[in-house]
């Protein structure tokens, strides 16, 4: 991932917190406004590694963070 991918990573993550304290709060208006934000800064990270490595890196990511079945 080169530097630029990861500060946009750092923008979805930091906007993705940012929807979930506002949805908690109550404050939908400014959710959605966020959620518009978020989903431009996935698409600038789809458009810079390709669609295909997007969707192989956030699959990476999902089976690192998921709970452990052998519990």
């Amino acid at each position: 991932m080169t530097t630029k991918q990861s500060k946009i990573l750092s923008q979805i993550v930091d906007t993705n917190w940012e929807i979930k304290q506002l949805t908690i709060s109550g404050d939908w208006d400014a959710a959605r406004k966020k959620v518009i934000e978020h989903n431009g800064h996935v698409e600038k990270l789809k458009k810079s590694m390709g669609e295909k490595e997007y969707d192989q890196f956030i699959n990476m990511g999902r089976r690192m963070f998921a709970p452990d079945d052998d519990n």
